[in-house]
């Protein structure tokens, strides 16, 4: 139950493509790493890593600072993370993913989950309940008077 509504909640989001230039500091943002980037990090967040996603904290002219909440590995494995703050520097990234709230995404799912409720519980009032009187008597049995 939990897993799915993991995946329907991924459903409301969306990461856009690979950007270059300053990302925004309010949105969601995976930073891809670049082989430079990831000899940087390695002792901090493993070895092979491919793209850092979080909230960027701080950023310079050299330098992001992000709160790190998952690391994806180059073989597609990633882990989660609590906010832990790194520093990378701009010329160990190949640019960066916005990750955001996709409002028409989710108000589609919305609607097909609603849809998929009413035919559920009008499929289940249709088959009805099974305790009904189906014999035609008068529900007296065995009785003589």
């Amino acid at each position: 139950m939990l897993s799915t509504l993991a995946l329907l909640l991924q459903g409301c989001y969306e990461t856009l493509p690979l950007q270059q230039g300053p990302p925004p500091a309010t949105a969601g943002v995976q930073l891809v790493l670049n082989d430079k980037g990831r000899l940087a990090v390695s002792d901090k967040l493993g070895s092979a890593v491919d793209r850092v996603e979080g909230t960027l904290t701080a950023q310079n002219s050299d330098s992001y600072t992000i709160a790190v909440t998952q690391v994806y590995q180059l073989g597609g494995n990633s882990s989660k993370w609590n906010g832990e703050p790194v520093t990378i520097t701009k010329d160990g990234t190949d640019g960066y993913r916005v990750h955001r709230f996709n409002q028409t995404r989710t108000v589609v799912l919305a609607a097909a989950l609603a849809a998929a409720v009413v035919v559920f519980l009008v499929s289940a009032g249709l088959k009805g309940s099974g305790s009904g009187d189906t014999s035609g008597g008068s529900g007296q049995t065995g009785q003589t008077h």
